[in-house]
């Protein structure tokens, strides 16, 4: 599939907002006085090319395209005119105190100091310093943020573009999602040829897990003390009415997120006689974020990324410590504990059921060739945070009562690699969404699928998913736009709540009836446009052709 114009345009309006929901560290607004850029020019060896912001502003106000040169004219249809209009217009609804904040921040600095590299000054320079402010102003403007407002806050008289790293940026992302269409293709056609043998074990199957249990429950909000933390931490426990010995699952949010984001599942899961314990990490959750871009605290330290696995202990230590006092909590089964996370809360859930960090790689990997690549794969500015830990740091997070994982959109690439991943030996889920731009796929779950030990483990392909998708996203702290989004994230939600009940009854309730679910002919009966759901599940000694 060729990249057009049409289809850069359309991804760099998606990963124009990316930084919004990746900044974690400290920030303050600057003061700082409005020029604005007059032209672009774009340079490839000797040769030179100009656009003028007022060239740019009449195809954003009317579609006119007199670009005295003819660069855009010459170059775009009237279908890619557009959507090129729509890219310069679109308002990202980012106040000043938060981009600021944002731009900032650790991860934000770094982020504009790789985009420096292709947006530079007059002469040549990294641009980082010339977008924070033109960002910061955008914001602040009544205009409000949109690109060609930034550009017209630019600094300076001239933006130049290094179009050779642009190509360069171009070529790499276009090669990756090509890999991407063709793996996910393949695994595809993979999981449909084994649709009809398992149309026939459901055929046989007494339940149906897309349905809500029998099991009345309540909710109960429990407090425990994480020695990490400086203060108690909580989280929502759903009980079952059910007299009989109960397996207990630990759900793991995101950045942002909080206890609500994933209380769908828990709801499901519960009604099925499950105890449901939904964790609130203090340190990233919905409050904490708020006050962070809102500078009434500072950022998020690294640190969590020890301490979100540790809570997963600290909650179970806990829990089992109540067990003595309360008689319904002493039905609840802690030698088999089931984990479900979601993007970072997908990295802890993995690395408290055993994957390993991988400090000697993240060096190797969080130098230059990063650098090089600021619009590919962002998970990797996050990842890269674990080297501000010191050396020293206890970085084994493993909990042995965990005996099956579920990780939804998580990062794993090279925060835990081939080594770290070859050490998960429990059953292992690993769900992927093919238009997740944060976490991208290809990198992040399908490639570390290959790597993991564990004899029963499943990727889910989620077709026209995103990093939100599995989301109730509820009110959130950013206004995340809805080509983020996409569409109808209900319907998949519906679906991960039967998929998620069949592999924790399957690995963990050890109910060998809800193998047949464990089929692509039970994700067909899922399918919902504009939805596809996959699944391929491959054992450790299989052959196969590396992805």
């Amino acid at each position: 599939m060729p990249l057009t114009l049409q289809t850069c345009f359309h991804r760099l309006r998606k990963f124009s907002m990316l930084p919004l929901w990746l900044g974690l560290g400290a920030g303050a607004i600057a003061t700082l006085p409005v020029w604005g850029a007059e032209r672009i020019q774009f340079f490839y060896g000797p040769f030179e090319a100009t656009i003028t912001l007022e060239e740019l502003e009449a195809i954003a106000t009317d579609g006119a395209t007199a670009d005295t040169d003819g660069l855009l004219t010459a170059q775009l249809s009237e279908d890619q005119l557009t959507s090129l209009q729509g890219f310069l217009n679109t308002d990202f609804d980012i106040d000043v105190v938060m981009m600021s904040r944002l731009s900032y921040s650790d991860v934000g600095t770094e982020l504009l100091q790789r985009l420096g590299q292709i947006i530079q000054t007059e002469s040549g320079a990294n641009g980082a310093q010339a977008m924070r402010a033109a960002l910061v102003l955008a914001a602040a403007d009544e205009t409000g943020l949109t690109v060609l407002n930034v550009m017209r806050q630019f600094p300076l008289e001239t933006i130049q573009l290094n179009l050779p790293l642009v190509q360069k940026v171009i070529a790499e992302n276009q090669t990756t999602f090509q890999r991407q269409i063709e793996v996910v293709n393949r695994l595809q056609q993979q999981a449909q040829s084994q649709a009809e043998k398992g149309a026939e074990l459901i055929s046989t199957s007494a339940s149906d897990p897309r349905q809500t249990g029998d099991y009345p429950w309540r909710m109960e909000t429990v407090t425990f003390i994480n020695p990490e933390r400086p203060a108690p931490s909580v989280a929502d426990l759903y009980l079952p009415d059910r007299q009989s010995a109960t397996p207990v699952i630990v759900i793991s949010h995101g950045v942002a997120s909080n206890r609500q984001t994933f209380a769908y599942l828990a709801k499901h899961l519960v009604s099925h006689g499950y105890a449901v314990a939904v964790l609130d990490h203090a340190d990233t959750n919905t409050e904490k974020i708020e006050r962070f871009l809102t500078g009434l605290e500072g950022p998020p330290d690294p640190q969590l990324l020890l301490n979100r696995p540790r809570d997963i202990s600290a909650l179970l230590d806990a829990l089992e410590q109540q067990a003595a006092a309360r008689s319904e909590l002493q039905r609840l089964t802690f030698e088999s504990v089931g984990v479900l996370g979601h993007s970072l809360g997908g990295y802890t859930v993995l690395a408290a059921a055993g994957a390993q960090l991988q400090r000697q790689q993240l060096a190797e990997v969080c130098g230059d060739t990063v650098a090089e690549q600021p619009l590919l794969n962002l998970s990797m500015l996050l990842q890269c945070r674990f080297l501000e830990l010191p050396a020293a740091a206890a970085w084994d997070v493993k909990d042995d009562r965990i005996q099956a994982v579920m990780a939804i959109n998580p990062l794993t690439s090279h925060i835990f690699g081939a080594d770290g991943m070859g050490k998960l030996t429990v059953p292992t889920l690993l769900v992927a969404a093919t238009d997740d731009y944060f976490v991208p796929a290809l990198p992040e779950q399908i490639e570390p699928f290959e790597l993991i030990a564990a004899k029963d483990k499943y990727l889910v392909i989620i077709e026209n998913g995103t990093h939100f998708t599995p989301l109730d996203l509820g009110e959130q702290v950013l206004a995340i736009p809805d080509f983020l989004i996409g569409p109808e994230p209900a319907l998949a939600q519906s679906a991960l709540q039967a998929i998620t009940l069949v592999f924790f009854e399957r690995h963990l309730s050890e109910l060998t009836d809800y193998s047949a679910f464990l089929n692509q002919a039970y994700l067909n009966q899922l399918t919902s446009a504009p939805f596809q759901f996959s699944i391929v599940q491959q054992s450790p000694d299989s052959t196969h052709e590396p992805y």
